[in-house]
């Protein structure tokens, strides 16, 4: 059987902490270890984590000396997982009992299983439940980072290559699902396998805060024309520059074509590259834009705008 580490990155979690750990612990297949690394919370959960380490020999607890932020935090703590594979957890979340079991069932050659998952900030019994299935293209991963790390079960073989050119800005489960693209590619468990909580002080909500503060409740024109100007303004950005660079590099077999073109002209700051940047989003909708319930014309204007539209709420080049 292969092992699995489970890694875990907390920081003030002390509100959904133990249900996390409990739906960890009890999971179907053996855990090989849990890793779990503190970015210098002050509030209980050094102590919660603390108490489980007790009772469960195989949880390793590390205690960062400074803050190194979720980002880095991540990378550092994977660095430590020693089995087959490495399963992400994120600190509020509740996994189903059959998550690392089915993952590691379906993973098969691939670098990276990603799996379902249910949303929302109440979990209910009648079915109800909002499912969020990960769209993992390539092509679609090059504007949104659609497979979140908590979905993830990876090898380590990969892990161990893959933040070596790193720079540790772009946010590491994007990073990690463009590179298994550029590998050995990604399957998906097509059923929910965790709750996914999402709640005001996560992470991403933070920093969505931060660097998002711009966007109205429910956006309607504002994309269209604001969203091009940020869009000019991220590309001036290091983060921009070096992503997509690296996306072309890597890009050059005829089977990576249609990222190839879409990285490069996203490299390219002049009107006529972005126009036929919008052009390909709107031929190629299918592989980019993803509103599956929008149809009709209203589905080719938008992906037509999609560069714009990803940009005016973008997040990811700011860490």
């Amino acid at each position: 059987m292969k092992t699995v580490s489970v890694v875990m990155c907390t920081y003030n979690g002390e509100v959904f902490l133990r249900e996390q750990l409990d739906s960890i612990v009890t999971q179907t297949h053996p855990i090989h270890e849990l890793i779990i690394q503190d970015d210098c919370s002050t509030d209980h959960t050094a102590e919660i984590v603390t108490e489980y380490a007790q009772r469960y020999p195989y949880i390793r607890f590390h205690r960062n000396t400074q803050n190194l932020g979720f980002n880095r935090n991540f990378q550092d703590a994977l660095s430590k997982a020693t089995g087959d594979f490495v399963a992400i957890a994120d600190q509020d979340d509740i996994w189903y009992p059959e998550k690392i079991q089915k993952q590691a069932e379906t993973i098969g050659r691939h670098d990276i299983c990603i799996s379902a998952y249910h949303t929302g900030s109440t979990y209910r019994t009648d079915g109800s439940m909002q499912t969020v299935t990960p769209c993992y293209e390539l092509s679609y991963l090059l504007f949104y980072d659609s497979t979140p790390g908590h979905s993830m079960l990876i090898r380590r073989d990969f892990l161990q290559d893959v933040f070596a050119q790193w720079d540790g800005h772009i946010v590491y489960d994007w990073w990690l699902s463009v590179n298994a693209h550029l590998g050995r590619g990604i399957v998906c468990v097509d059923r929910p396998l965790n709750w996914h909580r999402p709640h005001n002080a996560s992470a991403m909500t933070r920093l969505k805060e931060r660097y998002a503060s711009h966007i109205p409740p429910k956006p309607t024109w504002q994309p269209y024309v604001y969203g091009i100007r940020k869009y000019r303004e991220q590309q001036l950005l290091p983060t921009w520059k070096f992503f997509y660079g690296y996306i072309e590099r890597r890009t050059s077999d005829p089977k990576f074509a249609l990222p190839h073109t879409l990285s490069h002209l996203m490299l390219k700051r002049d009107v006529l590259s972005f126009l036929r940047l919008c052009r390909l989003c709107m031929k190629y909708k299918q592989h980019i834009y993803f509103y599956p319930r929008q149809k009709g014309i209203a589905s080719y204007v938008r992906a037509f705008f999609y560069p714009a539209i990803r940009a005016y709420g973008n997040t990811y080049f700011y860490l």
